[in-house]
């Protein structure tokens, strides 16, 4: 009985051991989530889904504002449209990644998907579909390696990456995606993908008064800790149509909401000279325009 529990005890240091070691030196290739919840608490955050996760860079933000007063550097906190939706769960996730601040900037992306109620919603009872997700399915988002997170989340760990190595999460939480389409016909079949995908959210989602109520109320507990900022990114004009007639005041509502919490709505969505590769992710060299550009609508802002 002893010698087996000296293996068994052996054989977990051995095994703990090796899952460290892969999650420290490849964390950042083999799971596109991982490496958020390894860094330590934030002053500035970028928020939002995969728009803002591959479209919004916080190098170029410290380059461009590092004499503006705010406490950087910045931080993406942002996932996907799979994990992210406006709502308590994600709130909650924000407090638990942010350090208190008088300076901070937070860049709030806003487009109508992430105001939605979706399958498995039952918002009135304070149900939301996302909180088995992450990041809201974590008690512990600021420490390394962090094996909580291998244990509630293996499912998002693609091994195979550790040798394609196209996509990279880096410790500024910016997701730097190096597979692009290499041709037209392979654009023009991803964009097909996007919008595809995009008409089934309409079909099968709805507009939710409770989830802007709860963005409200994020963006009013931010305010304690410096400027916040609404950016609605450019997409694809088939994509901002399907968008559009979704939700066909959402803009309006937006700014009625943006004044009445003297925050500032910056919105790209009609601009189409961002290189994007798919029709709805800016690509990194178009990432690098763009968000140099979001920074100087940032500095005159009020």
């Amino acid at each position: 009985m002893k010698d087996f529990l000296t293996k068994a005890i052996v054989f977990f240091i051995l095994t703990m051991g090796g899952l460290a070691f892969l999650l420290l030196k490849y964390g950042y290739f083999v799971d596109y989530f991982y490496e958020k919840f390894t860094t330590p608490k934030q002053t500035s955050l970028i928020l939002g889904d995969s728009r803002s996760m591959q479209g919004i860079q916080p190098r170029i933000i410290n380059q461009e504002l590092k004499n503006d007063g705010y406490h950087l550097p910045m931080f993406n906190y942002s996932f996907t449209i799979s994990q992210i939706n406006y709502g308590k769960p994600y709130t909650e996730s924000i407090k638990k990644k942010l350090q208190s601040s008088n300076n901070g900037l937070f860049i709030i992306s806003v487009h109508p998907w992430l105001l939605t109620e979706r399958e498995g919603d039952d918002l009135k009872n304070g149900i939301y579909s996302e909180r088995s997700n992450p990041p809201h399915n974590m008690v512990f988002t600021n420490i390394s390696p962090n094996f909580e997170y291998f244990v509630r989340n293996f499912k998002y760990f693609h091994f195979r990456s550790i040798i394609k190595q196209t996509a990279e999460l880096h410790k500024d939480g910016w997701l730097e995606e190096s597979n692009l389409p290499k041709d037209k016909e392979t654009l023009q079949t991803w964009k097909n993908n996007q919008i595809l995908l995009y008409k089934s959210f309409a079909k099968k989602w709805r507009k939710s008064t409770i989830r802007k109520n709860d963005f409200i109320k994020m963006v009013e507990f931010l305010q304690k800790n410096g400027k916040v900022i609404l950016v609605r990114m450019p997409v694809d004009a088939k994509i901002l149509n399907i968008e559009n007639n979704f939700w066909q005041n959402f803009d309006e509502e937006i700014n009625i909401v943006s004044k009445q919490l003297n925050v500032k709505y910056i919105n790209f969505s009609k601009d189409n000279k961002y290189k994007t590769y798919d029709g709805n992710h800016i690509d990194k060299y178009g990432g690098v325009v763009f968000t140099k550009e979001l920074c100087d609508s940032i500095k005159i802002v009020k």
